[in-house]
């Protein structure tokens, strides 16, 4: 728990010092305030997606079942069902896991066994 909380304390203040210290000359290249980075919008046209999703649709029912039966059963389920949402978490309270190498750990003095991390 020390380390996560250290290690979110120093991000934030790397953070605040990086924006204290932007350079002069970086400025010309920098977005100005209600300036699009993509002024011109998407392409007109149909996206990948949706040029692909039109083509699956057009097959008659036995081109569909012979192209599915190419696909591994998990991406035909995704497909059908959707993806699952993957944000459970149980191990950690919602704090971000952080893997730190052991030299930095010796580095820093930090012993961690697994009785404290709960």
């Amino acid at each position: 728990m020390a380390v996560i909380v250290w290690y979110n304390l120093k991000m934030t203040v790397e953070k605040q010092q990086h924006k204290q210290h932007k350079s002069p000359w970086l400025d010309q290249y920098s977005w100005k305030p209600g300036q699009s980075g993509n002024p011109k919008g998407r392409p007109i046209g149909k996206t990948l997606k949706e040029w692909a999703k039109d083509f699956l649709m057009e097959l008659p029912d036995e081109e569909k079942l012979e192209f599915l039966k190419g696909l591994p059963a998990d991406i035909v389920w995704r497909m059908a069902e959707g993806n699952p949402a993957n944000n459970t978490d149980i191990t950690s309270k919602g704090l971000p896991i952080v893997q730190l190498a052991q030299e930095i750990l010796d580095k820093h003095d930090i012993n961690i066994s697994p009785e404290q991390d709960s």
